[in-house]
């Protein structure tokens, strides 16, 4: 399976259709064509993102915060 958001096929199932992405730390789940995107919050919450736009915006901010704490 191919993360919607970045493409990368460095996911894994974490549910019936649930899945998580390790390249851009995002779940998705998928239900015929609906596809919904999470991020998990300072509090383990998943947080629903209300499309794919936002979720691309939501992988990029959770990069460069992780570059930031690896300097």
């Amino acid at each position: 399976m191919n993360c919607p958001v970045c493409g990368s096929n460095n996911t894994g199932k974490i549910g019936s259709s649930e899945y998580y992405c390790a390249n851009c730390l995002l779940e998705f789940s998928k239900s015929g064509r609906k596809v919904q995107y999470y991020y998990i919050d300072e509090e383990g919450t998943s947080v629903l993102l209300k499309n794919k736009t936002d979720a691309k915006k939501m992988a990029a901010l959770i990069q460069s915060q992780e570059e930031d704490s690896a300097n």
